[in-house]
């Protein structure tokens, strides 16, 4: 009787130790789909803050070359200045203004310095100052990336050569983008972009017949 109650009593701890050690599925996932919820909540709202958000691109490529242990691209700032000087000793401030902004180097060209109405030819006039700002820019850092934007005034267009502002403008940064390649510049560093008559700077139509040359 004994030996029998120590042979159940030995059972009843075998059982009781395989419940211990077993493995139920159902109580071991039982986390997961709070755990995905909160997840999923995470990740959209750091989406939306970067969404919001306004990254300095130079401050950024700073971070990057630091963490990388490169050299950081020359200052967009020096640039700046160099391009500044030579507008001054051209009296050409007027014409050709320069900012920076979270996405760079902006070189506005307007006031129909480079473009007649409804035309795409660069002037004379605008071929001699756009030589001298692209004279600046083949010794630029070759990390740094050139946009060329062009722009049109709102006076509706439609002729052979260009079937509206939107052909206008495109053309127009493309023929300055093609001064960009003769002064040596790598054509895979380039891009061109249109935007017709969408993005004015003024309500004076001529000052809006114009490039924005971007260094970013």
């Amino acid at each position: 009787m004994t030996g029998g109650a120590a042979a159940a009593g030995a059972g009843s701890g075998d059982a009781r130790t395989e419940d211990l050690l077993s493995y139920k599925e159902e109580d071991d996932s039982s986390w997961l789909l709070p755990y995905v919820d909160v997840a999923s909540l995470l990740l959209a709202f750091v989406i939306l803050i970067l969404a919001m958000s306004k990254v300095n691109l130079h401050r950024f490529e700073m971070l990057s070359s630091a963490l990388s242990k490169e050299s950081p691209p020359p200052s967009l700032e020096a640039l700046k200045e160099k391009v500044d000087a030579a507008l001054r000793a051209e009296k050409l401030e007027r014409q050709v203004q320069t900012t920076l902004d979270a996405e760079g180097l902006r070189v506005e060209l307007r006031n129909a310095l480079l473009f007649e109405s409804g035309q795409a030819d660069v002037t004379p006039e605008g071929k001699a100052v756009l030589g001298r700002v692209l004279g600046m820019l083949p010794s630029l850092d070759q990390r740094y990336q050139i946009t060329v934007e062009g722009h049109t005034d709102d006076v509706p267009i439609h002729t052979p050569r260009y079937n509206s502002n939107w052909d206008l403008s495109t053309r127009r940064a493309v023929n300055v983008l093609e001064g960009f390649v003769a002064a040596g510049i790598e054509p895979r560093r380039l891009s061109a972009q249109g935007y017709a008559d969408t993005r004015p700077a003024s309500n004076v139509r001529a000052e809006n017949r114009r490039v924005v040359i971007r260094v970013y």
